[in-house]
Parts: C-alpha cells; structure tokens; sequence
C-alpha cells in the first residue's frame, strides 16, 4: 500500500510539477517503461495503452492504429496452414478449407504487439517480454477448435490478423466472405526429460502455486487462438543435475 502512495506521488509531480519534470525529463521515458513492462497476471491492460483502443469482439481489446502489414515468416505460415487445415477438416460433398497449402494462403498479414484478453494483457516477446510468456491449451487431434488438448508454457513470437477468402460452404456457415481473425504464433518449451520427473514432482505437488519444470529450449511455433490461452507464467532458468532448465510458475487464473 505505502510503495502504491509512494508511486501515485510521484506520477502526480512528474505531471504537475514543469520544474521537476525539466530535471528528471532523461529518465520520464524510462520509467514509463518499465512501469508498464510488465502487468502479467492484471487487469491494467484497459488501462495501458488506452487510447484509440476498439473492440471488435467481446473479451478481446487491441489497439486498431498500430496495426502494421508484413509477411508471415514461412515456419509461422507453415504453421498456420496446419492449423487451418485441423480446424476446417474435410466434410461429405463440401471441400471446406481442408488441404490446403503454403501456397494457397497469402502470407500478408496485420501484425500487433500486444491485445487484451478479459482484461489481461498479452504482448510478443520483442515487445514485452515478460508479457509474452503464457500458459496454454494446445489442441490434439482433430478439429483444433473443440479438442482442448492438454497445458503446455511457450512464449509469443506474433500476434496478427488474416482475412480470409472462404469458401461457398465455409462463407454461409461463418455469415461473411473475409473474416479477419486474430492468431498467436507460440513456440513451446520443450518436455522434461525423463530422468528429472521426481524432481518435477516436488513442485507439482503444490498444484498451481508450485508450478513445474521444463526445458529451456524452444520448440517450432505453432498457431493458437486467444481463447487457448491459460495464464501468463513466471519463467525462471534453473540448473538441476547439469540439466539447464526452467522453472514455469502460472501468475494468474483466467482460465481453468
């Protein structure tokens, strides 16, 4: 409570005070910064980066002016075309968005840095890292949108905007031609090996306040939508047998 006074004081002066304000005018930048780097796990995200924000769909809020057009990096596209091809699967007498390929989807997309989620927000890992951390769902066999899979951490490389042109059977079921929906690229933390499951036990056993063990190494992105997300996660390195590793700690429950 006293550190909130403090800082609530001292966001007063830099405000009112032109004075004060000519003196420390180096570090303001600074600090802004680094008071809203990091707001895992809150619901400040309505408040950081306010303006100009829209929102398109219930839930999700971003801000529509920094929107920026740029390719898909051909593993995001790749990616992204597994993924279409596992939410849209084949149906009798209708061809859907099945079999598709990298060269059937344009790689054009609108990137962001960051969005809302419930009121939490989530950024790229070239915009705030530590934002960009998550826990998620990653879907399993079938259609992506209805097998929730199982949790895994990863961090987030993209987040963009594809319209795209449907098909006669797709277009009457979603109600319109082009549809601009949100995705994340994500690549996962890599499985824990074997030999270290006791180890990764001792934290599990603490459910979510424990958090667990995995491997430091990344794994190839793969594309989620935003409902798949869990929470953002604490990351912390480790090294435990000689194994280097991180610890994952889940920072909030949005979705359980």
């Amino acid at each position: 409570m006293h550190s909130s006074v403090r800082e609530a004081n001292f966001q007063a002066l830099l405000s009112d005070d032109n004075e004060m304000h000519s003196h420390v005018s180096d570090l303001v930048g600074v600090y802004e910064g680094i008071r809203t780097e990091d707001v895992r796990g809150t619901r400040l995200a309505h408040m950081v980066d306010a303006a100009h924000v829209t929102q398109p769909q219930p839930d999700l809020v971003y801000d529509r002016t920094r929107l920026r057009e740029s390719s898909l990096p051909d593993s995001a596209l790749a990616s992204f075309v597994h993924f279409l091809n596992r939410k849209y699967p084949a149906t009798v007498g209708s061809r859907g968005l099945n079999n598709l390929t990298n060269t059937s989807i344009s790689p054009e997309a609108k990137f962001l840095n960051s969005f809302s989620l419930r009121g939490v927000q989530y950024s790229t890992i070239s915009h705030r890292t530590r934002n960009s951390h998550i826990l998620f769902r990653s879907s399993q066999s079938g259609s992506a949108s209805k097998a929730p899979g199982h949790s895994k951490p990863g961090q987030i490389t993209h987040i963009f905007f594809h319209s795209l042109a449907l098909s006669p059977h797709s277009r009457a079921a979603q109600g319109n031609t082009h549809r601009p929906d949100v995705y994340l690229c994500v690549q996962p933390y890599g499985s824990l090996q074997p030999e270290l499951s006791d180890t990764d036990r001792m934290y599990r056993r603490f459910g979510f306040a424990g958090g667990f063990l995995c491997q430091r190494e990344l794994g190839p992105i793969i594309v989620i939508e935003p409902p798949s997300i869990i929470s953002h996660v604490a990351v912390t390195p480790l090294n435990i047998k000689g194994y280097p590793l991180l610890h994952i700690l889940p920072m909030d429950r949005v979705r359980l």
